[in-house]
């Protein structure tokens, strides 16, 4: 809960901030995170019962929904949001990037890496549906949507691996005796990344994605009715 609540207070309350104003753009955030939670949610639950992953019930208010920690579905809000605020305030002050030309090819490494690593650990349910989604995800992006960008969230998920590091290594067990959510290495890659599954990264992708992608097609949209109307 703590971990949840340190990951949102500082985005949230500069979100009122007037260069960025990050306010405004609530609406599209909010739409993709609820878009995005009816994949991960029913994914989630499904993998908590399937044991392949759990959480440590030391650490956990013992509040549950459809059988997660209140604290897991608030994560689902707070880490999205603070990822946006992070990749709107990019966009205001680097709108564009050095990787923005080079985002197609960027893009067609990580469907070739995904898909590679989705047929090597076919047996292993958390990787394979990991990689195999995101792979999916990306080829729509690079031949039927064309997004434009992709570039500047590539550099969004640079900024945000430190980060991402410290606070997955507190959930993992980094800086406790016993990890906060434990995984089942029968069903992941089985490397680490000090204490974090490295499939970890390619769901971190996938889920950001999704919350980001909704939220470009808001703005795309808005725009387009505020123009019709001028």
């Amino acid at each position: 809960m703590l971990l949840d609540i340190f990951t949102i207070a500082l985005p949230f309350f500069w979100s009122f901030e007037k260069k960025v104003f990050f306010v405004k753009y609530w609406r599209g955030l909010f739409l993709g995170i609820a878009v995005m939670g009816l994949v991960f949610i029913p994914w989630d639950v499904w993998f908590t019962s399937m044991q392949v992953w759990g959480f440590n019930e030391r650490y956990l208010t013992g509040i549950k929904i459809a059988n997660l920690p209140i604290e897991e579905w608030l994560f689902f809000i707070a880490v999205p949001y603070a990822c946006a605020f992070l990749y709107e305030t990019l966009n205001y002050y680097l709108p564009k990037t050095l990787l923005s030309g080079i985002q197609d090819k960027i893009t067609a490494v990580l469907i070739f890496v995904s898909f590679v690593l989705s047929i090597l650990f076919v047996d292993r349910i958390y990787t394979f549906t990991t990689f195999s989604l995101l792979s999916l995800f990306l080829i729509w992006h690079l031949l039927i949507n064309r997004s434009d960008f992709l570039g500047q969230f590539y550099m969004l998920f640079l900024f945000v691996q430190i980060p991402f590091i410290l606070v997955n290594g507190v959930l993992t067990g980094m800086f406790t005796d016993e990890p906060i959510v434990w995984y089942n290495n029968a069903e992941n890659m089985g490397i680490r990344l000090i204490t974090i599954p490295v499939d970890d990264v390619g769901y971190n992708m996938l889920m950001l994605l999704v919350v980001i992608t909704v939220l470009e097609m808001f703005k795309v949209r808005t725009l387009t009715g505020a123009l019709k109307v001028t």
